[in-house]
């Protein structure tokens, strides 16, 4: 799995990402921005369907426009029916679509206890490169 590190920004919350290939890269934003909304994270993980991100049409290639709309479907699913994704098998990353299998656990507010309520994935400062040895990196600002 890759990494990641916080970077401070005025009154958001900063990212730097880092992962062998670009799944694990979007694995590990994933688990960052988890890691800062949440202190305790649910212990039982149940498979749902396969998850779509897809980018908007215009930006297929872009793949800093994938990464945001890949975290802002799961904050989506987050704020909608407190589901913390926990386990990824991707069915594929193709121009301007994520597909994966995402285990879920269930966040219950009475059980566990959050951090930080994150609002968005910003543009401001998006930056998502191949380095020359083949990882990838990301940098990106939660609005929170």
């Amino acid at each position: 799995m890759g990494t990641f590190t916080v970077f401070d920004h005025t009154a958001d919350i900063g990212l730097d990402v880092q992962g062998r290939s670009l799944e694990d890269l979007l694995e590990t934003a994933a688990r960052a921005v988890f890691d800062q909304m949440l202190e305790d994270w649910p212990d039982k993980v149940e498979v749902l369907d396969e998850v779509r991100a897809a980018a908007m049409p215009g930006l297929a290639g872009d793949t800093a426009e994938l990464l945001v709309v890949w975290l802002q479907e799961l904050l989506y699913r987050f704020e909608t029916g407190r589901l913390v994704p926990m386990t990824f098998e991707f069915g594929g990353i193709g121009p301007g679509e994520v597909r994966a299998t995402v285990g879920f656990g269930r966040f219950e507010p009475c059980r566990h206890r959050t951090r930080l309520a994150v609002k968005a994935v910003t543009y401001h400062g998006l930056d998502v490169h191949r380095e020359p040895d083949g990882a990838w990196r990301a940098r990106f600002i939660l609005d929170v």
